[in-house]
């Protein structure tokens, strides 16, 4: 049975399955649960019980967000996840961009079942990034637009702050650097998926994931026309489709029927 509630922007969404498989799903920076949250229906809809918080300084304001380090989004994660495994059986984690980070941080603290990773941050574009801690004290937001321009992807919506919170695009940034130095202790099942025609988050972020995570069972699925938050684009169904193959298949829980 499937629990129809539905809770967006600045909440959590729960959305139930009988049985004693889940997963713990990820948004990604100055995002929402909004845009996972069809994604959490799809997988109820399969026998997954689905569950995503907000992360610390999300659904409330930009300034709010700049108020916020790294490390309370792995203590949210941290705490999320493990409120939810004492409950079920097992609980595959599921990260969307700076969510993938948060969920490699994870996998280097639990013993995971599986991780499935949309488009996860690892490395920047730009070497320019990588002063945004010494620009955020002069800076507080930097209008998103200016990042778009040159998208030849039609916008979708988005549901999330319309610029960057400058100080908590530098906790990014040392979040990053931390997991990066670190994948090599990565070691569950793990499934990437990433856009080629992805101008947020180039391609090359999970194919370097993949090449460094030690897990012995890995796989890299690309896209050639998504946008950065592939799950909600137009390849949608099929990432959820192919995220509810991977978790069914790696749990040895008791699936119900559904």
């Amino acid at each position: 049975m499937i629990d129809s509630q539905r809770k967006i922007s600045g909440e959590g969404f729960r959305y139930d399955a009988d049985g004693q498989m889940a997963c713990y799903i990820i948004h990604g920076f100055t995002g929402s649960t909004y845009e996972m949250n069809e994604l959490g229906k799809y997988m109820a809809s399969q026998g997954i019980t689905a569950v995503a918080d907000i992360l610390p300084g999300h659904g409330t304001s930009p300034k709010d967000c700049n108020t916020k380090i790294y490390q309370d989004w792995i203590d949210s994660v941290r705490e999320g996840y493990d409120r939810l495994s004492a409950e079920k059986e097992e609980v595959f984690v599921v990260g969307f961009s700076m969510g993938g980070a948060l969920t490699l941080n994870l996998a280097m603290e639990r013993d995971l079942p599986g991780i499935v990773l949309y488009a996860p941050i690892i490395k920047h574009k730009k070497w320019t990034v990588y002063l945004t801690p010494f620009v955020a004290p002069f800076k507080e937001f930097e209008d998103k637009k200016q990042f778009y321009k040159n998208d030849k992807i039609k916008p979708q919506t988005f549901y999330g702050y319309s610029v960057y919170p400058m100080k908590a695009a530098a906790e990014v940034v040392k979040l990053t650097w931390r997991v990066r130095m670190k994948l090599g202790q990565v070691t569950c099942p793990t499934l990437i998926m990433h856009s080629k025609a992805d101008i947020t988050v180039p391609y090359e972020n999970g194919q370097y994931v993949y090449d460094w995570i030690k897990s012995e069972d890995k796989q890299l699925i690309s896209y050639d026309n998504s946008p950065h938050a592939l799950m909600a684009g137009c390849d949608k169904e099929t990432v959820w489709k192919e995220t509810a193959k991977f978790i069914i298949s790696y749990s040895g829980a008791k699936l119900s029927e559904v």
